[in-house]
């Protein structure tokens, strides 16, 4: 049976069966590439299921999902020809996770960039440096329980930043290089900061909280 028939394609349809939440449908690998090429909206690909939401952002989720993309293309712009910035419309694949794609809210990949191709036209990054999430409170289980776990299988990735819409957090992520091992760094005053490519980033800043 063709995706299109199992499969809500508009966001009122998506709607219709999700009341709003996030919802998971089983489906082959072929079935997400197919949904993906007509969809309304974007989806993931994990444990032989898309996992799908509907596209609606709060003021806050939206406020901070720009301020830290703003910030992170000002450590790597346009004329750095090592590294591209991406918003959450770009998926990533992950081979080592059971090649499942997954839409950050945001990452920086390392360039020229490598691709995983599904067919021509169709494709996801493999090798983001650093990806960020912003916490929502229906995805935070599935952002920190699901996805986690396989961003720390990307062998380019170094960073990964969950930002906390509901407090003033954000949780960093960062490989050793010496031992491969994760440094997990929770963060929750506006004067914390920490490095991106040596460079600081204030928690003010991704609030967008100015200085007094």
């Amino acid at each position: 049976m063709s995706a299109l028939l199992k499969f809500p394609v508009t966001q009122q349809e998506l709607f219709d069966v999700s009341k709003g939440e996030l919802i998971r449908f089983p489906a082959t690998t072929d079935e997400y590439w197919e949904l993906m090429s007509v969809a309304a909206y974007r989806a993931d690909y994990f444990d032989h299921e898309i996992i799908a939401a509907m596209s609606y952002e709060t003021e806050d989720h939206s406020n901070l999902t720009t301020e830290l993309s703003f910030i992170l293309k000002k450590i790597f712009p346009k004329t750095n020809p090592h590294f591209k910035v991406h918003n959450s419309n770009r998926p990533l694949c992950i081979p080592g996770c059971d090649h499942a794609v997954f839409n950050p809210d945001g990452s920086v990949v390392a360039q020229p960039a490598q691709l995983y191709e599904y067919r021509p036209g169709m494709n996801a990054e493999l090798t983001p440096v650093l990806l960020f999430e912003v916490l929502s409170k229906n995805t935070r289980s599935y952002d920190l329980g699901d996805k986690l776990p396989c961003y720390k299988k990307i062998p380019t990735l170094r960073q990964i930043l969950y930002v906390d819409t509901q407090n003033i957090e954000v949780t960093v992520f960062e490989r050793l290089e010496a031992t491969g091992q994760w440094l997990e760094t929770s963060l929750k005053s506006l004067d914390d900061q920490f490095l991106v490519d040596g460079q600081p980033v204030w928690l003010r800043d991704i609030y967008g909280i100015p200085t007094a």
